[in-house]
């Protein structure tokens, strides 16, 4: 009996799953079959194996031979292991050597001449792999794009499965990194072309400056998506990490990013989107719009038009920064640290917080905001009123350039004042360390406590109004709240437009 294991892997959920791949070969009368949960483009791989080995003249034995993936629990999907399959025979029939194959992830998809074609998604796998000990990777030459830029690892890329020999034979010249150059297209949107509305400026570059979840409330055309739309033109850029997870999520789902992309991701879903889309799942779970704002921005523009269980399937992902799935009796985790900016009109028509434009009743209002809850709307961190500037001010107005350039320095400023602590930014702080980074004064607290009294806030609330306040003292240059910070925070968390739009008390 002859008998020969190799690693390879498979996509599970966003991230990478090793797979053991076992090629057992005995006397018996000649047969081939695959076990191991294996979907049809899986076990089509005996033929791809067969014709690609006859090619290099190591041609099949006429043996008994079984090949098994696992774990045999978890469904084998693509065709990342025909490459290892193949390796793992020519060791068996001590063609190469199989104690050089111990500790080496093989990712590939083979053409029946032995041509080495890439399978898109080795990223995951290869951080994965790193995780757990593997160093060495042999990967098509067509998927080096991914996975150049992974350090402290030794990746040999293939065109051909004769290359396996020319490897172990020293034969093979290892590849060098290349000097890859990524351009990137310039934003078309600019805050330069928005005239006016300085106060829902000052709100978008808080809410980026701290990572604070934002709501815009407002009437249409009052240039809500107009500032939505330009966000991206301010936002700072990924650090390499982050650039590494983000692309790993994104070739886990199948979408094509670049690797040198350090732009956060910026999604837009329908208003019409499926819970599952949203969320993440499915037969074979994939991630969700949420998870592909993970380090980037969610952007919900016409919030009240989303399913209602899509907007209470937020509650996790915002206060955990995860989603848990179950599928199969197998917990996957799906990585969710997104920032949120959501708009909104305040009624049907729209006009409610304009004198005599409304054309809704008070029952069409309730019934529009019911599907807002308060547990939802007690997420967001600023709630702003954006209402129509009949004329917009003559200030001199800004570039994205300028803005971004402000947002960055600042940006950087918040990294140096948290380090030490488990936080990045300051929306991110958990109340128990509150009093610690965010001290008040006296005359703050009695702000807050007049601001509960008033039921301006609630009292979690409370501790975003502190965070938010932090923040705004960070980019004016002061590292302590002090009141006027407190009082322009309130300014931004109008948790009362429902009650202004609903005309209680009338």
């Amino acid at each position: 009996m002859l008998y020969q294991e190799v690693i390879s892997g498979i996509i599970y959920g966003v991230t990478g799953q090793l797979i053991r791949v076992e090629v057992e070969m005995r006397n018996g009368l000649p047969y081939f079959t695959m076990v191991g949960y294996l979907s049809k483009e899986s076990t089509e791989a005996k033929e791809r194996v067969a014709s690609a080995l006859r090619s290099v003249g190591h041609p099949l034995p006429a043996m008994k031979i079984t090949v098994n993936l696992s774990p045999a629990n978890i469904r084998k999907n693509g065709t990342a292991f025909d490459f290892p399959i193949a390796v793992a025979f020519l060791a068996c029939l001590g063609k190469i050597p199989s104690k050089e194959l111990n500790r080496t992830c093989i990712l590939g998809e083979l053409g029946l001449n032995g041509t080495i074609h890439g399978v898109g998604y080795c990223l995951p796998i290869v951080m994965e792999a790193k995780k757990q000990g593997i160093h060495r990777f042999f990967i098509a030459e067509e998927d080096s794009d991914s996975v150049e830029e992974m350090e402290d690892v030794e990746i040999i890329f293939m065109r051909r499965l004769s290359d396996i020999f020319h490897y172990f034979d020293g034969m093979m010249e290892k590849s060098g990194r290349k000097n890859k150059k990524w351009k990137k297209k310039p934003m078309e949107e600019d805050f330069l072309d928005m005239k006016g509305q300085q106060h829902l400026k000052r709100a978008i570059e808080i809410a980026i400056t701290g990572r604070h979840h934002i709501l815009l409330v407002g009437s249409p055309g009052s240039g809500k998506t107009m500032a939505i739309k330009r966000v991206p033109s301010i936002l700072y850029p990924l650090t390499k990490q982050e650039r590494m997870e983000v692309q790993s999520i994104y070739d886990a789902a199948g979408i094509v990013r670049n690797l040198l992309d350090d732009r956060q991701p910026f999604r837009t879903p329908h208003t019409s989107i499926s819970k599952a889309a949203f969320l993440g799942g499915g037969h074979l779970p994939k991630a969700g719009e949420i998870t592909l704002a993970h380090h980037g921005i969610l952007v919900l523009d016409e919030l009240m038009e989303y399913r209602p269980e899509c907007l209470e399937s937020l509650r996790q992902p915002l206060e955990e920064r995860k989603i848990s799935i179950y599928r199969a009796g197998h917990p996957m985790i799906f990585p969710s640290d997104f920032q949120m900016i959501a708009a909104m009109n305040p009624c049907p028509c729209g006009y409610a917080l304009e004198d005599g434009k409304c054309r809704c009743t008070y029952h069409q209002k309730k019934q529009y905001l019911k599907k807002l809850s308060g547990a939802i709307l007690d997420r967001f961190d600023m709630i702003l009123t954006v209402v129509n500037e009949e004329e917009p001010s003559n200030l001199l107005e800004e570039s994205s350039k300028m803005i971004r350039e402000r947002v960055i320095q600042n940006v950087e400023k918040e990294h140096q004042l948290l380090s030490g602590t488990d936080y990045h930014f300051f929306s991110e702080i958990r109340p128990a360390d509150m009093e610690n980074l965010c001290p008040l004064s006296k005359k703050c607290i009695e702000v807050l406590k007049m601001a509960y009294r008033m039921k301006k806030v609630t009292k979690r609330g409370i501790w975003k109004l502190k965070k938010l306040a932090m923040t705004i003292a960070l980019m004016e240059g002061e590292t302590k709240i002090q009141e006027h910070h407190l009082m322009e925070a309130l300014s931004f968390r109008n948790t009362g437009f429902i009650s202004e739009v609903s005309g209680d008390g009338r």
